[in-house]
């Protein structure tokens, strides 16, 4: 879903070229150029889909080179983990720390998911060890390095805004003149940032303020619509704290195994104790600085975090090095032990063991997190690849410029994309869709129905024989209707 739509942004992008697009994302539409101004997703800033961007133009449109984009992004996320707690702690606590990152049920399922997330994990731990650097090396490009990387972040997701003022809070704490001015310098390029932002969006959609103040109004708001991701349909609209937490409690439980957490007790524990020595000290506060910003988007946007079940991936990075200090606790308790020469071949087996169990466990829940984007209506079985064969079928059938109706997709899936065609999906009755028919005028439009859907025969009814076609696609039956001229 993700990657189709992020991957419709970069077509947009190219053919309309970014003088006209300004970056800001075209998601969903596929019809022809000028892009109409409601159709730009204005919600979030446009870093990731312009890498995206940057990936469909180097490598072509394919699923592999946009999927290339957050998996790379979470490669470069483990290696920074590596280098930052191996430079505070030591290499065997990186190696633990990159471990348990990538056993993650979290990061096993989402890693490689085409959105903000992964990208921001990987420029907060790129800012991170580009302060650590300055901090041990005192040499100035690691402070230019630390301030391009917040750049980054800021213009990747809002939570980069948070981590950014959590950063800079941090140097204003400091006594040195040289922390204070970059301090001031970040919370410069944040204000300086949000208001170029809002100006682009201005550029492509002059309603695009009201557009994103109405997003930020639901997502600060604890109501949900019905068949909202991960929300059933027929949910109640609205969510009490209690309800809230207990979903997020709920995720935190799916997305990461018990053994994570137990681990990440124990660093957590362990880490305070030794917060007297500098490497475990500055290392805390590199925790604090990606959880803060993690923590409150969840806390502040409830309506986001109750529907994302991914809403916990910004903490990420925190968990992981929490999770690799917890295993380093105990390869310290082995080592200063009175019996550590028979403790070590032990603890070198039954650590082994442990990570290997961790890899297969994480790799067994990431499946049972995986869930498919149905179209029908819930309950009729749906293959896989039934959206991509729909679409590819439709753009076979229909010219260019053709609008097509559906009477299925209730929650608008990345359909359209394969079809490359403008749809109106999700029209139940005869009385939608003929009125939507009717809206389009000229011949230059179609539609498919599922024959299993309740009204498809009284919709059918309405339609000329003449320009029916049933097919089979994916053992599922379909009726095309090509108006004829």
């Amino acid at each position: 879903m993700f990657g189709a739509a992020y991957a419709q942004a970069a077509c947009n992008n190219l053919r309309a070229g970014l003088s006209v697009t300004a970056g800001v994302p075209a998601t969903f539409y596929v019809g022809p150029l000028p892009i109409p101004p409601d159709a730009y997703y204005v919600h979030h800033p446009v870093l990731f889909p312009l890498l995206v961007t940057a990936s469909v133009m180097a490598l072509g449109e394919k699923e592999w080179a946009i999927k290339l984009v957050p998996i790379g992004c979470s490669i470069l996320s483990a290696w920074f983990l590596w280098i930052l707690v191996g430079d505070a702690i030591n290499k065997r606590a990186a190696t633990f720390a990159v471990a348990c990152f990538a056993t993650l049920p979290m990061e096993l399922h989402y890693g490689d998911l085409v959105d903000y997330e992964p990208c921001l994990v990987m420029w907060m731990l790129a800012a991170l060890v580009c302060l650590r650097n300055w901090e041990v090396r005192g040499e100035r490009r690691w402070t230019i390095l630390a301030a391009f990387c917040c750049f980054c972040a800021l213009w990747t997701d809002w939570p980069g805004y948070l981590f950014t003022v959590s950063v800079a809070v941090s140097f204003l704490l400091k006594k040195e003149e040289s922390s204070r001015r970059f301090a001031s310098l970040l919370l410069g390029m944040a204000a300086v940032s949000g208001i170029l932002f809002l100006l682009q969006i201005r550029y492509v959609n002059p309603e695009a303020w009201r557009d994103l103040w109405t997003a930020v109004t639901m997502r600060l708001g604890s109501g949900v619509q019905s068949g909202s991701s991960g929300i059933a349909p027929g949910a109640a609209p609205h969510f009490a704290f209690g309800e809230w937490l207990h979903r997020i409690f709920q995720s935190l439980g799916q997305d990461y195994l018990l053994a994570d957490w137990l681990f990440v007790g124990v660093g957590a524990i362990y880490l305070t104790r030794n917060l007297k020595q500098p490497g475990f000290r500055w290392l805390g506060g590199a925790v604090l600085q990606m959880a803060i910003p993690g923590v409150l988007y969840m806390v502040l946007l409830r309506n986001w975090s109750f529907i994302h079940d991914f809403a916990s991936f910004f903490c990420i990075g925190s968990i992981a090095i929490l999770g690799g200090l917890g295993l380093e606790s105990v390869w310290t308790w082995i080592e200063r032990g009175p019996r550590s020469n028979i403790l070590r071949p032990a603890g070198a087996v039954a650590t082994f063991g442990f990570l290997v169990w961790l890899a297969v466990a994480g790799f067994a829940r990431a499946e049972e997190m995986r869930s498919q984007f149905l179209i029908l209506d819930g309950d009729a079985p749906e293959p896989s690849n039934l959206i991509r064969d729909v679409g590819r079928h439709l753009a076979k059938t229909f010219p260019a410029d053709a609008t097509i109706l559906c009477n299925f997709d209730p929650y608008y899936s990345s359909l359209s994309y394969y079809a490359k065609r403008e749809t109106f999906t999700n029209l139940r009755t005869s009385t939608e869709w003929n009125a939507v028919a009717a809206d389009q005028g000229g011949s230059a439009v179609g539609g498919i129905l599922w024959l299993g859907a309740p009204s498809a025969a009284d919709i059918l009814a309405g339609l000329p024989t003449d320009e029916i076609v049933r097919v089979e696609i994916d053992g599922v039956s379909f009726a095309v209707w090509k108006r004829v001229k």
